[in-house]
């Protein structure tokens, strides 16, 4: 078998050849029903049997070095309450690599930290790695791992830096790492970390470890050299369908999955109280009467879709924008459909997809959502099918539809109304907020949680507009830019008649700088407005986005009370350490249980809590359906749908550590960084500790020009399994060797000669790639002592019929070039007495055993001619015996050499054969003489078969046929004999074959 020809397993179990892991298959085949015909033959396509493939995987003795004084025990600090859903998770997951899932708040940090603190004391050089997804969320697990396990600061590493400086002095001096996974990634992948050294490998967010995210790519990696370590996956919610969480579970090589609900019994009774209430929001008139003009308008295009079967029928106000677009993604890659046909199509599908996002933001988020969309979709379409660069009857027929000319008047009046709300959940938010805020405690937060910016900043100034100076919202997004509208003015200077003539372009240049001076002078004044308002910042945000400095600025201002409402997009679902938070008011809802699921889990943490789910529209139906298929989940997950991965014990079977409570004495590093709330400042000391100094920023730059000169640059390492045999090896030595052990069974050779137990001989030399001629000088003399000493064998010593082979020594210079006759390595074996009893080399005379003809002599008289093989010794001849017998499964001949020593001639075809050749060639060179006599003769063939004629008359045909064949062989010089064509089955064999003769 080649390489190219090993499948994923195989591959797998060369990387596992050399690591403590060893994997046994079982196959079984299990016949199953098939369709058979009337004859019992079984229909094609069908599979008789199905394969049922067992793995029974054993792990050897672990590589990791161990603190034998510390391993009969593991200790469990007793920092904070007892838990005992968090004492039996630990107990588990200090033997086999666990997927932890609890809601959040439920203290998985404690979990990680606890393992992290036991592998660290059973381990002499082990490495622990916690790995996080963000920056922040580092931070935040360095301030609650060391704050509780005790784990020395001086042990403890911080890799968060793009600059690789110091990097390798830190992965060889520490023992605790705390990281993102794309700095284990590139380290592993520079050879700076050896992944033989991870012992402890703790993954944050652990759900997203699908597709070839980090986390994956560095489990992968470690896989490959490293099978002995643990794995503690943390996660809320480990995935939305049991399809990704049996993903998360292959690529983290998981075991065993813990997961707990806040019903679950072992820890209801820690969940703080969440009150939660589902309010179900009906559409104002307003938003009905939009909803009906739309429908009207979209109708003709709606129903033009049915037609053609590009689209289910529906009512106009369920046409779903997800749905389009896949019909419309799939239109596209079908390459059986005309182009015209296709685009068509698609720009149908295109409208009905923008006209579901448009029912989507009014039905969901209100009326201003809505005309922000509507109005930037209807100004692009019109200015490009105006300027005549659209020709899109079908979209016309809808942005020109005149219920649309009267609806956008009716939407441009209430817009224009700064106290109108677009929706009646907002009235409902208001509500909600002055009912929670009065008499509250001044710590009391609030969280809005909203998929749409627009809807944000919609949010906060419906908020504000309250003025209530005990209410102060502020919104919470992501870094990237909002999207800016369709410039109309933009789009028509530049696609406008563009004139050739240098007073065109100078006038289009100042046109262009005058519009941008316009632009420019226009966005100073509206942020000189938006400074004068309340949510000026809020604004600012929602244009250019909120850099992770501002984020952090704004959870801080958050902390202190400065801002008590936080509208929140999803960036503030997971991972930030917003706070204690006493309100959860989802405005929206989505399909995803793990949204939901984060949502509400940011509230109810160390006080009471509550929840308001508003809906309208179908949400409560979604949010129903996420809920129900989420609990279905865990059902499959505890009833073992999951098919789990093996993992290594690790410690020594026959050691069962007790479970030893301690309290933990916290140091005064870790002390310091329990008690810090800013990110920055935490990761700046951590990593001060990590460098063993305390120094300012000045001291930091100059050491850093210090620094820089002094390091130099590593060269990469490349690391490789254990026991694992390097350099170049023989193939020879790459194959087993069987024997017959005389029972009709092979057994394998077991027998090795090491290269240190016998002397060198010649071949040894000559395969010796160190060396680039192959001999050295003193072989080269033995060799010609050992030619000019030859003696010639009796005659009656080889029989006359053993065969011979003819063998050609290697080309040395000093030596003449003779070539001689030894018999095969076949024989080997049958002549083994004589081997024995004559130790000289075995030489005979070439003219004795072969016939004297030019090329024998020509060969024997030119003595520069070059050859390929060497005479062998007697020693080499014993090798060869011990080692390549005729009944192994690998032997090794000797080459003759036929060029020099065959006799070849020419030999004359047979008549028959030359006939056909000469037709053959006659048909190749379209001869038309062949071809005139070949038709003749079958028009004389079929007359003679169709006609009633009386014997004499066929053989006067017969005989002029004969004549005629005659004439044709004269060519050929030879002749053949003519059948009888008087005879009727004669007649049938030759008008019945394909031939035409």
């Amino acid at each position: 078998m080649e390489l190219s020809d090993f499948d994923e397993d195989e591959y797998e179990s060369l990387y596992q050849k050399n690591i403590n892991k060893s994997v046994k298959e079982t196959v079984i085949r299990t016949s199953v029903p098939v369709q058979r015909d009337l004859f019992n033959n079984v229909l094609p396509g069908q599979q008789a049997f199905y394969e049922e493939i067992r793995r029974d995987v054993t792990f050897g003795r672990t590589h990791h070095e161990f603190n034998d004084s510390s391993l009969h025990d593991y200790i469990y600090p007793t920092n904070f309450e007892v838990r005992d859903y968090q004492f039996d998770i630990v107990k588990k997951a200090l033997f086999t690599n666990l997927l932890c899932a609890i809601p959040t708040g439920m203290g998985k940090t404690f979990i990680a930290s606890t393992v992290m603190l036991n592998f660290f004391r059973w381990t002499k050089t082990g490495k622990v790695i916690f790995m996080a997804p963000t920056r922040p969320l580092v931070a935040q697990q360095i301030k609650a791992c060391l704050g509780v396990s005790g784990i020395p600061s001086s042990a403890t590493a911080i890799l968060l830096d793009k600059t690789r400086r110091n990097r390798e002095d830190i992965w060889k001096e520490k023992r605790v790492f705390f990281t993102t996974p794309q700095v284990v990634e590139n380290d592993l992948k520079r050879g700076v970390l050896n992944p033989k050294d991870i012992v402890c490998l703790v993954v944050d967010e652990a759900h997203r470890a699908t597709g070839s995210y980090a986390y994956t790519n560095v489990v992968q990696f470690i896989n490959r050299f490293n099978t002995s370590y643990r794995i503690l996956a943390l996660t809320a919610t480990p995935g939305s369908t049991l399809e990704n969480v049996q993903e998360v579970v292959n690529n983290l090589t998981i075991s065993t999955i813990e997961i707990r609900t806040e019903e679950s019994e072992d820890i209801v009774k820690y969940m703080k109280h969440k009150e939660r209430e589902e309010v179900r929001i009906e559409l104002t008139p307003e938003i009905e009467d939009i909803i009906e003009q739309l429908g009207i308008a979209i109708t003709p295009i709606l129903k033009q879709a049915v037609e053609l079967g590009i689209y289910e029928e529906c009512e106009p106000t369920r046409i779903n924008a997800f749905v389009a677009m896949q019909q419309s993604q799939k239109i596209i890659a079908n390459p059986g459909i005309p182009e015209g046909i296709k685009w068509r199509n698609f720009f149908i599908l295109q409208l009905l997809n923008h006209f579901g996002q448009m029912l989507k933001r009014i039905k969901i988020y209100g009326i201003r959502t809505f005309y922000n969309y509507f109005k930037n979709k209807y100004s692009e379409f019109t200015t490009k099918y105006n300027m005549g660069k659209s020709t899109n009857k079908i979209a016309a027929s809808f942005y020109f539809h005149p219920l649309l000319k009267v609806m956008m008047k009716t939407c441009d009046g209430m817009v224009a109304n700064p106290q109108f709300l677009g929706h009646g959940k907002l009235e409902r938010v208001r509500e909600e907020l002055e009912m929670f805020f009065i008499g509250s405690d001044p710590t009391s937060r609030i969280i809005i949680f909203t998929e749409l910016r627009e809807s944000a900043l919609e949010i906060v100034r419906c908020v504000d507009s309250m003025s209530n100076s005990d209410i102060r919202p502020h919104i919470f997004i992501g870094q990237s830019r909002g999207k800016e509208g369709f410039d109309e003015v933009e789009f028509t200077r530049k696609h406008k008649a563009k004139g050739r003539k240098k007073a065109d372009r100078l006038s289009r240049q100042a046109e262009q700088e005058m519009l941008e001076a316009k632009k420019k002078e226009e966005k100073e004044k509206e942020k000189h407005e938006r400074s004068a308002r309340r949510t000026a910042s809020s604004e600012e945000a929602q244009i250019n986005g909120m850099n992770q400095k501002q984020q952090k600025d704004v959870i801080r201002r958050f902390k202190a009370g400065e801002f008590n409402v936080l509208v929140c997009t999803s960036i503030g679902e997971e991972g930030l350490d917003i706070g204690e938070v006493d309100c959860i008011i989802c405005y929206d809802t989505t399909s995803s249980p793990i949204k939901n699921i984060q949502r509400m889990g940011r509230t109810g943490r160390k006080r009471d809590g509550r929840i308001v789910l508003l809906f309208s529209s179908n949400e409560s139906f979604k949010f129903q359906q996420a809920m129900e298929d989420y609990i279905s989940l865990q059902k499959m997950i505890s009833q073992d749908y999951i098919d789990y991965k093996e993992s290594d014990r690790i410690i020594p079977k026959d050691i069962e550590p007790e479970c030893v409570k301690k309290f933990m004495m916290i140091n005064e590093s870790d002390e310091t960084v329990n008690n810090m709330e800013d990110t920055d400042d935490l990761i700046l000391y951590a990593t001060q500790c990590m460098l063993g100094k305390k120094a300012t920023k000045k001291t930091k730059k100059a050491t850093k020009k210090v620094t820089k000169k002094q390091t130099k640059a590593t060269p990469k390492q490349f690391f490789m399994p254990d026991n694992v045999q390097t350099g170049i090896v023989p193939a020879g030595n790459l194959v087993n060797k069987y024997v017959d052990n005389g029972s009709g069974e092979l057994s394998l050779v077991k027998k090795e000669i090491s290269p240190e137990a016998r002397s060198p001989t010649m071949l040894d030399k000559i395969g010796d790639t160190s060396s680039s001629s192959g001999i050295s000088d003193n072989d080269e003399d033995n060799f010609v002592q050992r030619k000019k000493a030859k003696v010639s064998t009796p005659t009656g010593s080889i029989p006359q019929d053993e065969p011979l082979i003819l063998v050609n020594k290697p080309n040395i210079k000093s030596v003449k070039n003779e070539p001689t006759l030894v018999p095969i390595l076949s024989d080997v074996k049958t002549n083994t007495s004589r081997l024995q009893q004559n130790n000289t080399e075995r030489v005979l005379s070439v003219d004795r055993k072969l016939p004297s003809n030019k090329h024998n002599s020509a060969s024997r008289n030119n003595s520069t001619n070059e050859t390929k093989n060497g005479f062998l010794t007697p020693d080499e001849h014993r090798y060869f015996k011990e080692h390549y017998k005729p009944d192994s499964s690998l032997s090794m001949d000797l080459i003759p050499n036929f060029d020099s020593y065959t006799k070849t001639s020419k030999i004359p075809h047979s008549t028959s054969n030359a006939i056909i050749i000469k037709l053959f060639s006659d048909l190749r060179t379209n001869n038309v003489a062949r071809t005139i006599d070949m038709n003749r003769t079958n028009c004389i063939a079929k007359a003679l078969r169709s006609s009633n004629q009386s014997f004499n008359t066929s053989v006067s045909s017969d005989m002029s046929l004969r004549s005629h064949i005659a004439s044709m062989s004269q060519s050929t010089q030879t002749r053949e004999e003519i059948p009888d064509l008087s005879n009727e089955k004669v007649l049938d064999d030759i008008l019945g074959s394909d031939s035409d003769f």
